[in-house]
């Protein structure tokens, strides 16, 4: 396996240029993410990416859907496995420590890109919601979720959940602190995770792609919230259980 710490030892500008490659990118992808879900008429004509009922060719229900979750499985996979500890041990035997969190994030990114490029849509109708004032509270619902999801990741630390802080530290040769999280998160445990199920279920259109979609994250946020929290105990101790409210 090739090693990133060579050509990071001597030379930061490259280990900056990579942390904020992979953070530049991961805002582009989000925003590609709303779009996707979100289909605005407004700007679909010239949209170079699928969206989730506008994607692909046409493909039998039943291959769309093992397509669809295979394609949730990668996604969730990526973002539950890279972010457990024995993970990010065995990782950085061969990437430095400080680029660790930004490999995340370019591995993430690759996961959601994936997804959007190859999402087969199942344009079947759950439900399509005619009345105005319904409608415009299911979409207030939606920018909610993904204010949320932004505030979220501002209350944990924007620049550390990007991987910059960590390799700002490391170019500096200084370690870096991990921290416990606060502001939003002093009234919600998991806004990010809440942030994305909003945005995920607030429509006012559902089809059966889109209701997969969203059974599905709900399913992978369900399990990941649990090794997470672990992860979390095991990392701040009992100042995390006190923040939890754990006695």
């Amino acid at each position: 396996m090739v090693s990133l710490a060579p050509i990071t030892h001597d030379r930061p500008v490259f280990a900056i240029g990579y942390a904020w490659a992979g953070a530049t990118v991961m805002w582009a992808f989000w925003v590609s993410f709303v779009i996707f879900l979100a289909e605005p008429r407004q700007i679909l004509a010239w949209w170079p990416l699928p969206t989730i009922d506008r994607a692909g060719s046409p493909q039998d229900p039943a291959l769309a859907v093992c397509i669809d979750l295979a394609l949730v499985a990668v996604f969730g996979l990526q973002h539950s496995i890279m972010a457990r500890p024995w993970f990010k041990r065995h990782v950085k035997s061969w990437i430095p420590e400080g680029l660790e969190r930004a490999t995340y994030v370019h591995m993430a990114n690759a996961a959601l890109f994936v997804l959007i490029l190859l999402w087969q849509p199942i344009p079947a109708e759950v439900w399509h919601v005619e009345d105005s004032a319904a409608r415009n509270v299911l979409w207030l619902l939606f920018g909610a979720g993904w204010v949320v999801l932004f505030l979220g990741a501002w209350s944990f630390g924007m620049r550390e959940l990007l991987g910059l802080e960590q390799v700002r530290a490391w170019t500096e040769g200084r370690p870096h602190a991990s921290r416990l999280i606060g502001l939003l998160y002093r009234w919600l445990r998991h806004p990010m995770y809440v942030g994305v199920l909003l945005g995920v279920w607030a429509t006012p259109r559902m089809t059966f792609g889109h209701l997969l979609l969203a059974l599905s994250l709900t399913a992978y946020v369900l399990i990941a919230m649990r090794y997470e929290e672990r992860d979390l105990l095991h990392r701040f101790g009992r100042r995390y259980a006190e923040w939890r409210g754990v006695p």
